[in-house]
């Protein structure tokens, strides 16, 4: 199979996805009364002189990079939470239209995810490829499209700008492009704080390059290889410079940890271990009203929250993964719980590429459980997608 009938395909993959989840989202309010529950929906979503359907994919987080892109970082409260890249990209496509409405900025971040995830699964097709079979790569495509929570990347959120950078950093340098991947690395740390984690992965990246055949020393190691540590030391100048602007102009380089308590959903601005917030998580579904839609939130995030961990590390301990992808793993799924929540974690989970690699290596062994999974997993996407566009809390 040429280069160019993969792309074809995965083209064709990803506008099944899309096509799948519009078509969802137009029935939505058939199924499913709209109760948003999120601030700024009426005021501002509302009079987008867009259809609920299409401008409910701007819900929730998606208001808040729009109110950015629209106004900057002042005006607003709790807005310093959101990095600036993505918000950054939608003024910058929206002035490019010539457009200033606000329906121009909400088009042009759903033009911004959507085309980022066509770019993300081309790249990830091929990363996967080099590393195992095409079938798995095929099926790790497949894993993270039909994922719980994936509808995120189609909508107003850089959950797909965030994933397409990472994996493409990835890619440099598995490639030696380090300058490339640094600059990637740059990238996805100003647009979400984790991506400062690219810097260990792609330290461990270089180290086994350098250690393939020979044990290397880290005194030879760092002795033969300065320059290149010190081209990927520079991926971090994203979240530096962030922090940089907010000491600047609120006098807080960590401002956008301070504000987190502020969102609510138990978020804490003191580190939180994980064994506590799995105690935590319980004790809430132990004392929380089930059957209703906050209660099936709450269990969606406890799954995920144990689920997604326990799967990284068990690809880790099973699956000959690449170490970078792993460490990276873990440390962008811990670092939101350290606020003290699970809240998010089925969002969060969807930059922890071993998650995806595991199923679709496991399930790939046994069709009659790949089936299974692909029909529950397809379910659950399916009552996300509908909550979420009807202004119900989902991640």
């Amino acid at each position: 199979m040429n280069k160019l009938t993969e792309i074809s395909k995965i083209t064709g993959l990803f506008l099944v996805w899309r096509t799948g989840l519009l078509i969802i989202s137009w029935l939505a309010n058939q199924l499913l009364s709209y109760q948003p529950s999120f601030p700024y929906s009426q005021d501002v979503l509302a009079n987008s002189q867009l259809p609920q359907w299409l401008y409910s994919w701007a819900n929730f987080d998606g208001v808040h990079y729009l109110t950015i892109a629209q106004k900057g970082y002042h005006g607003t409260g709790l807005i310093q939470a959101f990095f600036p890249v993505y918000p950054l990209l939608i003024k910058t496509v929206a002035q490019l239209t010539n457009l200033t409405h606000f329906s121009a900025l909400i088009i042009s971040g759903l033009a911004i995810s959507n085309l980022s995830l066509w770019l993300l699964l081309i790249l990830l097709y091929y990363l996967v490829k080099k590393h195992f079979t095409v079938k798995i790569a095929w099926l790790t495509l497949v894993m993270l499209l039909i994922f719980p929570s994936s509808f995120f990347l189609g909508a107003v959120y850089n959950e797909a700008l965030f994933l397409t950078l990472l994996i493409g950093s990835f890619l440099a340098a598995e490639k030696k492009h380090w300058w490339l991947a640094s600059i990637l690395a740059g990238l996805a740390s100003a647009t979400r704080v984790v991506g400062v984690f690219l810097i260990p992965a792609l330290l461990i990246t270089l180290w086994q390059q350098q250690s393939t055949n020979t044990q290397v020393s880290p005194v030879v190691f760092v002795q033969k290889n300065w320059n290149k540590i010190l081209i990927i030391m520079t991926g971090s100048l994203g979240l530096l410079g962030y922090m940089f602007y907010l000491q600047l102009r609120f006098q807080d380089p960590l401002y956008f940890l301070h504000v987190q308590s502020e969102f609510g959903a138990g978020r804490q601005e003191n580190l939180i271990l994980y064994p506590q917030v799995v105690w935590r998580s319980i004790k809430i579904l132990l004392t929380t009203r089930p059957f209703n839609w906050k209660y099936y939130s709450y269990l969606q995030d406890f799954i995920i929250g144990i689920g997604g961990l326990g799967l990284i590390i068990w690809s880790w301990l099973k699956e000959n993964l690449p170490l970078s992808y792993i460490v990276f793993a873990l440390l962008a799924f811990l670092t939101p719980t350290l606020t003290g929540t699970f809240s998010s974690m089925p969002r969060y989970a969807l930059v922890c590429l071993p998650i995806f690699l595991y199923l679709a290596k496991k399930l790939s062994k046994n069709k009659f459980q790949l089936i299974v999974y692909l029909l529950i997993s397809l379910i659950f996407l399916l009552i996300n997608t509908i909550l979420f566009i009807q202004g119900y809390w989902v991640a």
